[in-house]
């Protein structure tokens, strides 16, 4: 799970003009890399139609 710090840099990112992909390592070693369409409470919604909940989610790249 990562930490209240990081969900708050992808929140931040949001609110930025500039690019939001970023590569995804989740808990169980897979890695994603996509577009960040929205970021709520609970997880990560990529431009794919994915989704990712912050407790499956190890690490966030390229924030």
């Amino acid at each position: 799970m990562i930490s209240a710090n990081q969900r708050n840099l992808v929140q931040n990112q949001m609110q930025r003009d500039e690019s939001k992909i970023v590569n995804i390592v989740l808990s169980d070693a897979r890695q994603v890399a996509g577009e960040i369409d929205r970021a709520t409470h609970q997880g990560v919604f990529l431009t794919d139609g994915s989704y990712y909940r912050y407790a499956d989610i190890r690490e966030i790249n390229g924030l």
